[in-house]
């Protein structure tokens, strides 16, 4: 048995001044009584009250008090199972943070650039959970899926290339944990890759397939220009020439039954996204198992209603004897 409020017991300790209260009644109706007759006539005139439905009827409502406090406490037993489904989808956001992500040929960056268009797409979402992904030559959940869109929006922002657990790019990778991501979801389910489309890993395509298998479709944002521009690792003095690889990401996109955008100034693509999204996952509903105690406050709020309902219909008279 579980007790939904259990701060609500601490209503039993009014029984202690109650309880005491009680016990002083006969004291206080012999008070009363002298203030219109003499102590004498006192015993002749209670004569008729019976001590033992008196105790019954204060037995009565304090077992009364108890249940109701009881009720109030919420007692919960007998698991249940119940079916949740919202129309809302599950978006899983996986963000490249390798070096090349560092390439200005995007203003101020590709990186930053790729946080701002996601942070604008998140802002546009309504009632759907979001979580995200971020990768290099590994990837990890920076963020499950939830609708708490602040607490996205603060992961995001923390987001940088010298985070990435793992030097290199595989986009495959994000992809198998998105999918694992995904398994307890419930359905109607969407990945959003924002990269450059360089990858090292290989296994992007066959991930991309198994997740659209599996009822998930794929969308790819394109972050950096075809003409591509060279980045040096100030660390290691290192030189890589690195370009937008759009046709990979529009290969992932086809093979996720997605879509592929390129990102733009004007951010007119987010738009298209959503559009494209609501549109191919219009109808279809997230569902999740729970299980939940049952609420059995019905029960002693009953049981308090029917002591004090017994204890309203007691007089508290002794029976009369009948004369010979």
């Amino acid at each position: 048995m579980n007790l939904y409020s259990q701060q609500n017991l601490w209503l039993l300790l009014i029984l202690i001044p109650a309880v005491l209260l009680l016990t002083r009644l006969e004291t206080r109706r012999l008070r009363r009584f002298t203030r219109f007759a003499e102590p004498q006539f006192a015993s002749e005139y209670l004569r008729r009250l019976s001590p033992f439905y008196l105790t019954l009827k204060l037995v009565l409502a304090l077992l009364g008090l108890v249940f109701l406090i009881f009720a109030l406490a919420r007692p919960q037993w007998d698991v249940e199972t119940r079916e949740l489904s919202s129309q809302g989808l599950d978006i899983m956001i996986c963000l490249d943070i390798s070096k090349s992500m560092d390439a200005q040929d995007m203003t101020p960056s590709r990186l930053l650039r790729a946080k701002l268009q996601t942070k604008s797409f998140i802002d546009r979402l309504k009632g759907d959970r979001v979580g995200i992904i971020a990768f290099a030559g590994k990837a990890t959940l920076e963020c499950p899926l939830t609708d708490d869109y602040e607490s996205v929006a603060l992961v995001l922002s923390s987001l940088e290339t010298d985070s990435a657990v793992q030097l290199g790019t595989d986009i495959g990778a994000a992809m198998a944990l998105a999918e694992k991501s995904f398994l307890s979801s419930g359905g109607n389910n969407v990945l959003l890759l924002v990269s450059d489309g360089e990858d090292l890993g290989g296994s992007s395509l066959q991930q991309a397939q198994r997740l659209a298998s599996a009822g998930a479709r794929v969308y790819t944002l394109g972050v950096g220009s075809a003409e591509g521009v060279t980045i040096t690792d100030p660390e290691t003095g290192r030189s890589a020439f690195s370009r937008l690889d759009a046709r990979n990401l529009e290969k992932l996109a086809s093979a996720g039954k997605g879509r592929y955008y390129a990102v733009t100034p004007g951010q007119n693509e987010l738009d298209l996204i959503l559009q494209n999204i609501y549109a191919e996952e219009k109808g279809r509903e997230r569902s999740k198992s729970i299980s939940t105690y049952k609420e059995q406050y019905h029960i002693p709020a009953f049981l308090a209603l029917a002591f004090l309902l017994l204890e309203s219909l007691i007089l508290p008279l002794r029976g009369r004897r009948k004369q010979a």
